[in-house]
């Protein structure tokens, strides 16, 4: 009776793990959605003297646009391989603080951001371990199209009594030409398929620094929706 089971189980399982296409279909799939990036170990205020505030603030994840093309090939009914070619904001973002000067004033910061705009080149394995959907991992190679730092710094006034006087707010922004051209991570996903349109989600994680002297990595989410057009 256990090896029935399990029989029927197998049978079941492959039954189940088809693929929408068949085998040796070729598809172009254009996809566009939103990321949802941070930067690990991206600790900006480290060291500074902030008010009303202990210690350090940990950056936050920064929603941004995705997009591009996909190519997929249906190997067999279960496993497909795909390339895709997809720009993508990431980065990282920090929530409004001050740092006290010291001397009597103070810097109030607000909207502190890291743009991050790359062009990303992933390259994917894709199970379908039901119909329609699929499970999926690779290696994503990323190009470095942009980087900059951008801000909004207000200066600030202190009296002896704690009065804050503020002055005019300035937008600041500073392009990083040292950060790392290329970076690479590990994609790890799933999607669902319907009537040729395909719901995509993935956590993206950065294996490489971005920035030679910190430690700072990609992580980050894509969420997008596509639409398969057969090749043949």
């Amino acid at each position: 009776m256990k090896r029935l089971f399990l029989f029927c189980l197998t049978v079941l399982f492959f039954s189940l793990a088809q693929a929408q296409e068949k085998p040796g279909t070729l598809s172009v799939i254009p996809h566009v959605g939103v990321s949802v990036a941070n930067l690990t170990d991206f600790n900006w205020t480290e060291g500074m003297r902030l008010v009303d505030h202990f210690g350090s603030i940990s950056s936050n994840y920064k929603p941004g646009f995705t997009g591009g093309v996909q190519m997929e090939y249906q190997a067999t009914e279960v496993f497909s391989a795909s390339a895709a070619l997809l720009y993508s904001m990431q980065g990282t973002k920090y929530p409004d603080f001050m740092v006290d000067n010291e001397d009597g004033t103070a810097e109030g910061v607000a909207n502190l951001r890291m743009d991050l705009h790359y062009l990303n080149v992933p390259v994917m394995l894709n199970a379908y371990v039901l119909p329609g959907l699929a499970l999926k991992t690779g290696l994503q190679i990323a190009f470095l199209l942009d980087g900059r730092l951008k801000q909004e710094s207000t200066p600030v006034t202190i009296d002896e009594e704690g009065a804050k006087t503020y002055g005019e707010t300035e937008d600041k922004e500073t392009k990083w030409n040292d950060l790392k051209s290329f970076d690479i991570s590990i994609p790890i996903g799933l999607s669902y398929e319907f009537e040729n349109v395909i719901l995509d989600a993935r956590y993206n994680l950065g294996i490489t620094k971005i920035h030679s002297d910190y430690d700072w990595r990609n992580s980050f989410f894509t969420f997008t929706v596509g639409y398969r057009f057969v090749v043949n």
